[in-house]
């Protein structure tokens, strides 16, 4: 029988990926930013992490703050977003040492949701997402050779290694947890969350 084959992927998830050039020459200022933001505001939150120290909300508007300064950026260089929506976004810090993890979440509320790796030793925790679809396709997903998968990025996971001065931006529904720090070192990042408002 003769055929002719076309793949079509359809709904797929974005996940965006911007690299920070010249990051090693604001990377020591950061951690020393971070340091002394956790010893002004020693009480953090508890949602996802266990162990570690995660900063209260607060919101990205300070463009004379370098860190709200470096976010601001990322974000108004965010391509393919229509120039009619604004973006708002909402940030936290994370410190997580020596065993510290994030347990399975997403982020509700909020339309994108974002990482800025600061301070990333090997070893020191991927993030893990789960497809959406994993459930309903458990059986295809095992069917498919492993080379169709790495090509089309259809498995029943998927994980980023952590990069200073990389920030990954994805679908806030996307179902996440961050792997053990199995580093000696601090793993330092910035979480946020996107609200994306036309007009």
């Amino acid at each position: 029988m003769d055929l002719n084959y076309e793949l079509v992927n359809l709904f797929p998830s974005s996940v965006h990926i911007f690299n920070i050039n010249g990051f090693d020459e604001v990377r020591n200022k950061l951690i020393d930013y971070v340091y002394e933001y956790q010893k002004n505001n020693p009480d953090g939150n508890i949602i996802s992490n266990r162990g570690g120290w995660q900063s209260k909300d607060f919101s990205v508007r300070k463009e004379d703050d370098i860190l709200h300064s470096l976010i601001i950026n990322c974000l108004a260089s965010f391509p393919y977003i229509k120039e009619s929506y604004n973006i708002f976004a909402d940030a936290w810090i994370n410190i997580n040492p020596t065993g510290s993890y994030n347990n399975k979440h997403n982020h509700p509320s909020s339309d994108l949701a974002g990482v800025l790796w600061i301070k990333c030793p090997k070893d020191c925790g991927e993030i893990v997402f789960d497809n959406p679809c994993g459930f309903e396709t458990f059986k295809t997903i095992n069917a498919y050779e492993d080379k169709f998968k790495n090509d089309n990025k259809i498995h029943h996971t998927y994980f980023f290694p952590p990069v200073e001065g990389r920030v990954l931006i994805f679908p806030s529904h996307l179902d996440h947890n961050v792997r053990e720090n199995k580093s000696k070192e601090d793993r330092i990042s910035v979480s946020f969350n996107i609200r994306l408002q036309d007009g």
